[in-house]
């Protein structure tokens, strides 16, 4: 069985997992994601996604013993608006993924529960769990206290998995499922460029107050902006004051490409806020 995952997939999963678990947050404030899977199956052994959707994060308890989502009427609403959606496609929900941010790539109880109810409906749904350190640092943390850590190669940070038998219910053994993404000829290259993509998350998609963020970046360029040509400005009539006429096509030409380079930079950027914008839990959209 293999699972194909295009680009923009794993990055939805990378993007919305990271917002939440970075290292601008406290390790010990660090929040688990958890989505859907939507595609469809290719035969009898072959799973194609063609997109996942971030549902929710973890409420923060560190007094809790075992880790619990709540799920809000808003997240069931979202999956049964994507379920529409993925059905006038001829598509439907495939599986589910979440992360485990700083820790081993598994399933727990809760995890083959869940697993359980996707794969009771259908037989080749799956898992899959996203680590964003594995992904960063390229190790696997150790299964219990005094085990070594693992370390990796080109990794991109999750595994896929499938219930062996779902008629054990949750006593349920799971195994590995081969994967394969999309258009990635270099694995090498891709890892880095993901790494980078990841520090672009950390530094420009909050976990909170994001439109706010957003925002007061917006103002700063404009203002910077507005900075930058007063100044050339500025600087163009102090020349003509002082009868330095002739460098005033040189300073005007160096002026424009620092402006116009400013601008292309800012353009960038919004096309990058526009990306995020896709990473969002549904309901936030």
């Amino acid at each position: 069985m293999t699972v194909v995952i295009p680009k923009k997939v794993y990055y939805a999963i990378v993007a919305s997992s990271v917002r939440f678990a970075n290292a601008r947050i406290d390790t010990d404030e660090w929040l688990e994601v958890s989505g859907v899977l939507i595609g469809k199956n290719q035969g009898k052994e072959n799973v194609i996604i063609s997109e996942a959707h971030p549902i929710m994060h973890q409420e923060l308890d560190k007094n809790a013993v075992i880790d619990q989502y709540k799920w809000s009427d808003e997240d069931y609403l979202s999956l049964s608006i994507i379920d529409d959606e993925a059905f006038s496609r001829g598509e439907f929900t495939v599986g589910w993924w979440h992360s485990h941010p700083g820790f081993r790539i598994m399933m727990s109880h809760i995890d083959i529960r869940t697993t359980l109810s996707y794969q009771q409906n259908n037989p080749l749904a799956i898992s899959l769990v996203f680590n964003p350190q594995r992904l960063v640092k390229q190790i696997e943390p150790p299964d219990k206290k005094g085990d070594p850590v693992i370390q990796l190669k080109n990794d991109p940070g999750f595994k896929i998995f499938r219930l062996d038998d779902v008629n054990k219910g949750i006593q349920a053994a799971y195994h590995e499922v081969d994967y394969k993404i999309e258009a990635v000829d270099n694995m090498e290259q891709f890892i880095q460029q993901t790494q980078k993509f990841v520090i672009d998350v950390t530094n420009f998609f909050p976990k909170h107050k994001l439109y706010k963020r957003y925002e007061s970046f917006i103002d700063e360029r404009v203002t910077q902006l507005n900075s930058l040509l007063v100044g050339t400005e500025e600087y163009l009539k102090t020349l003509a004051r002082k009868g330095e006429t002739s460098r005033v096509a040189e300073v005007l030409e160096s002026q424009t490409k620092e402006i116009r380079k400013y601008v292309a930079e800012t353009f960038i950027k919004i096309g990058n806020i526009k990306e995020y914008l896709d990473y969002l839990e549904y309901k936030e959209r």
